[in-house]
């Protein structure tokens, strides 16, 4: 499994690809992909005012908000382009434009910008997440994670710990799920002041945190996992954890 690239011409090349198939699709169907003449148009020339605005960090640094408005604008065209594959009940390039979304928001939070937008990002990580156990790539797919964390609205973060975002929550599940597969403890309680995955679950999501522990036990009672993780997982499953009848 590779992570598909952070780069606007990759995005552009491959929103090209996508759009057409799924207008294709659309129309065979007879779903109308709403104001397609519009999307196909407006996408390609926003890709090419981020690249002159990449070229241009002093202006991206005069003014912050502007790439996170237009990073805004981009999620929401690919999102529209991804509820209109569903519409024609595609999953299949529906999931292909939620991964383009990842590479966009990537791009967009590696420059500078902030996350308005981030159901098709945290369903592109879900899939993503699904897929990564033991793999090569688990550890960059958790930097990935972390990147958007970091980025995302502060209004995600904000709505309280009673009813957290969605996509939020479903971010801070995957984000601790890759440190565990990861296999390497500094990911999941790092040395230092700040905190690490699992202190971010029992903080943002307390009535979850016992079950994702109780999980957690699951996986390393029938995993070899290195000592240093496993006690880390039993430690927060004991301050935490909810009883269940471990196999």
């Amino acid at each position: 499994m590779r992570l598909p690239p952070a780069d606007l011409s990759y995005v552009l090349d491959r929103f090209t690809e996508l759009f057409e198939q799924i207008d294709s699709v659309s129309e065979e169907d007879d779903v109308h992909l709403d104001e397609s003449v519009q999307l196909s148009d407006a996408m390609p020339r926003l890709i090419d005012l981020l690249v002159r605005l990449g070229d241009q960090q002093s202006a991206i640094d005069r003014h912050p908000g502007e790439l996170t408005t237009y990073g805004d604008y981009g999620l929401h065209m690919l999102e529209r382009l991804a509820d209109a594959a569903q519409r024609a009940q595609r999953d299949d390039l529906c999931q292909e434009v939620e991964l383009l979304c990842l590479s966009f928001a990537l791009w967009i939070v590696r420059n500078g910008g902030e996350l308005r937008q981030l159901r098709a990002v945290a369903n592109a990580l879900a899939r993503l997440t699904d897929l990564a156990p033991h793999s090569p790539v688990t550890t960059e797919l958790y930097g990935c994670c972390c990147e958007l964390i970091e980025a995302a609205s502060p209004t995600f973060e904000n709505q309280g710990v009673a009813q957290p975002a969605e996509p939020w929550r479903q971010l801070l599940l995957h984000r601790a799920t890759l440190a565990t597969w990861s296999r390497n403890p500094e990911l999941i309680e790092p040395v230092g002041p700040n905190p690490g995955v699992a202190e971010a679950i029992v903080e943002h999501l307390p009535a979850e945190a016992g079950h994702f522990f109780a999980d957690g036990m699951e996986q390393i009672a029938v995993t070899d996992y290195p000592d240093g993780v496993s006690d880390l997982i039993r430690r927060y499953f004991l301050a935490h954890g909810k009883p269940r009848h471990l196999h």
